[in-house]
Order: structure tokens, then sequence, then C-alpha cells
């Protein structure tokens, strides 16, 4: 079944991995010594430096899109289940699941050309495969740590997506660090425009959300169709490298009576080829 809000879009799902090569190149070399050096470029440096003994921590991006690809070499699957929304008339239909099943990699560098992502999605589970898409989306570095995207979903289609037109999004996407004390706490913020946004995948309209990485195992997320609001966490575990286990609550305060669940587990792997 075509999902007309998808929470944890398969493109979104190595986000950490993107979060984690996005950091602008720093001179770390810099000594105080050094008179070239601004204080404020020092306290850049400091700050650089910090990170690399800290725990890795990422921030998540769960009910939109954003304008980040997967990096080049990076494999990655999901499965997600949602409880179906609530219908027309409001009856709720929370305790029937659906589900979907991704695949996809990533290719090119877009801090220095493009990066590009191909995602196939398995959304008929019943039977498995009888229907599905291929996703495509292109990613360019505007400065060290700001991405557009555009993205075309529905390139391929088979199944029950035949009857699906072409959806286009367009996003930009900021990183940067919000520092308390010897800690920080890794920010996105994403926003942009798509063709099926609004009215339930029918209309176009613009995304906005936020996420910031809390510690190495905790990431929050909330975003945003204007129609509705999406409240999500992604958790990891150092000890499940490329594991990601991703919650999201869609409609999480019941605006658009399409109140519903969505739980997903990926995996992905760096520099597969």
């Amino acid at each position: 079944m075509a999902q007309d809000n998808p929470s944890l879009g398969a493109a979104e799902i190595t986000t950490d991995l993107q979060v984690r090569g996005a950091d602008p190149a720093l001179e770390l070399e810099a000594a105080p010594r050094d008179t070239g050096v601004t204080g404020e470029e020092f306290v850049t440096s400091l700050q650089a430096m910090t990170k690399l003994l800290l725990p890795p921590k990422s921030p998540v991006l769960l009910g939109i899109g954003s304008g980040v690809v997967a990096p080049h070499g990076t494999v990655f699957g999901s499965v997600s289940g949602t409880t179906k929304r609530d219908n027309a008339s409001g009856t709720s239909d929370d305790l029937d699941l659906d589900g979907s099943v991704a695949v996809g990699f990533g290719l090119g560098d877009a801090t220095e050309t493009v990066g590009m992502q191909v995602t196939g999605v398995i959304s008929g589970l019943e039977p498995f495969g009888d229907s599905g898409s291929v996703n495509l989306k292109f990613s360019r570095a505007l400065a060290p740590t700001t991405f557009a995207g555009i993205s075309f979903g529905n390139v391929g289609t088979w199944g029950v997506e035949d009857d699906e037109d072409l959806r286009t999004t367009v996003a930009v996407t900021h990183f940067g660090d919000i520092w308390a004390q010897d800690s920080y706490f890794p920010f996105m913020l994403t926003a942009g425009y798509g063709t099926n946004v609004t009215d339930g995948g029918t209309e176009e309209g613009a995304i906005l959300g936020a996420g910031v990485g809390i510690n190495e195992y905790l990431g929050l997320s909330i975003s945003t169709n204007t129609d509705y609001v999406n409240l999500g966490a992604g958790l990891r575990s150092p000890r499940l490298e490329g594991w990601n286990l991703s919650v999201t609550a869609v409609d999480a305060f019941d605006q658009d009576d399409r109140q519903a669940l969505q739980v997903a587990v990926s995996y992905a792997i760096p520099n597969a080829f």
C-alpha cells in the first residue's frame, strides 16, 4: 500500500553517516603561537579536536525528506511497520499494520560534485513484492555544512504503485553544533517544498524539520508538512555498528486525523564498494 506520508523515508535512514561526513575540514594544526590565528578560529579548532575525543553523536530527521544523500559506497536497507491511518470517517485502524522494505546505495560526492542515491521500495507485503517503486535523489553541498537536494519518487513503479505520479521534493539541510561547556549537541535543520506533501500526499506544500543528537545512543526529531506535526526518536548502539531503530509518531497531535505510529529498523554498510 502506498503511504501518504512515510515517517521514515528510505532516503533518510543513513542520515547519521552523512552527518559524520558533513563537518568542514578544519585546520587542527593551528597553535596559539600562530599570530595569524584569530580567537574564533582557535575556539573552532579546539571544538573540533574535542569532538574527536567524545563519543559520536548524530541528529536524526524523521517524517520528511532532507537535502542529503548516503555517502558514496554506502549500501543500506530498512524494514518498517506502520499502524494504518484513521480513515475519512474517523474510525481508527490502529491494530491493522502496514509495512514496507527498502534497499539502496549512495554514489558520488556531494562536497566535490554531486551525490546520488538510488532507493528501491517494496510496499506490497501481502503477497511480498507485488508493488513498489524506484526513487532517485541528488545532493550538492552549498557550503561545508549546508546541502541542497532534489528527490524524484516513483521514477519506476510496479503493481499498485503504477497508479502513482512522479513525486518531486527539493530541500536544503544545514548541520551545526550547540556547545554547552565541554559537551556538544549536533543538530540539523531542513526546509523544502514538494509536489505531494499535504492533503494525504495529493497536494504540494512546504516541509520543515529539525533534529538533534542527545547522546551516542539517542537522537530526537520534529517535523511538519504544515498539515500536522511528526515527533520521532532514533536509537542506535555503538555495540551494533550500522544498526538503527527509529520510532515516529505521525500526526502526533492528531491535527489531521492521520495519527499513526511507525517503527523502522535499518542497517547500513559504509564503503561497501
